[in-house]
């Protein structure tokens, strides 16, 4: 944890605790940033940049704030953030009366159903079409959404697209200085702020390849870079950020499959050759 002038007690001290402690020591700014935060416990689902966007409160205050309170930045107390919203949550549950297992499929059917309802046909059809004719697709992501590159990559070389995915930031910079413009980067990132695939995106910007974000974000950087933009709304809480739902960007993926093959029906040829080529390997 970052060291803090203001910082004098346990690290185990509540944020709240900490923000009333030091309210004094704050600036005005600063303690408008924290009251907001006392209100908007749903912040910590959110990107910085929604968080700015919605609030009105500059991102160098946030910034400010997270650190005079001891916390590295804004990703560190989101955690925090986490933990109040799922202690909430969790009362609100019991409330209710809904069990735990009844919350995770109202939250899994909303996720579903938002993404299919907010996903712009026109934009698969775009993807569709420069996925089929890339010379290669690169599939970036990292940490979380590193299961999803994999089964997306998997998905595109059984129709036949020469896709590779890559989930490790030094090596997908690497492979994307291979790119060019009869290549594609397909960057997966939830936040459409992590550093590694920002760094990888300009790095095939440069070679002059398409970029295609998958993403949550429409205000990211991550999109603003991307030449098309293919949106989730699954809420990654910050607590579970390493076990996710994937369910949004799975339905995406199948989507874009069905799109790929029906714009090239030929690619189901090759569906069956790739079938044949393991068909050994089962028992």
């Amino acid at each position: 944890m970052q060291n803090s002038p203001l910082l004098t007690t346990s690290p185990n001290e509540s944020w709240r605790k900490r923000f009333r402690r030091l309210h004094s020591d704050l600036t005005a700014a600063e303690q408008r940033t924290g009251e907001y935060f006392e209100t908007h416990a749903d912040s910590a689902y959110l990107s910085i940049t929604e968080v700015v966007a919605n609030s009105g409160i500059g991102y160098g205050t946030i910034v400010r704030f997270c650190q005079k309170l001891g916390y590295k930045g804004f990703q560190e107390f989101k955690l925090l953030l986490a933990a109040d919203d799922a202690i909430n949550a969790a009362r609100s549950s019991s409330d209710s009366g809904l069990s735990e297992i009844d919350e995770v499929k109202t939250r899994l059917r909303r996720e579903l159903n938002e993404t299919l309802r907010l996903l712009d046909d026109s934009h698969v059809q775009e993807a569709a079409q420069l996925l089929s004719s890339s010379h290669t697709v690169l599939i970036v992501g990292v940490a979380s959404s590193a299961p999803l590159v994999l089964s997306l990559a998997w998905k595109l070389s059984r129709i036949g697209i020469d896709a590779r995915a890559s989930t490790e930031g030094y090596v997908m910079a690497t492979q994307a200085t291979l790119l060019d413009d009869s290549d594609t980067l397909f960057a997966v990132s939830a936040s459409g702020a992590t550093k590694d695939i920002l760094h990888t995106a300009d790095v095939a910007a440069s070679r002059n390849a398409r970029i295609i974000a998958l993403t949550n974000f429409s205000s990211s950087p991550l999109s603003q870079m991307s030449d098309i933009c293919l949106f989730t709304t699954s809420s990654r809480a910050p607590l579970k950020a390493e076990i996710p739902s994937i369910i949004a960007g799975e339905a995406v993926a199948e989507i874009l499959l069905d799109r790929l093959l029906t714009l090239a029906p030929e690619r189901r040829e090759h569906l069956l050759k790739s079938s044949k080529a393991v068909s050994d390997r089962k028992i």
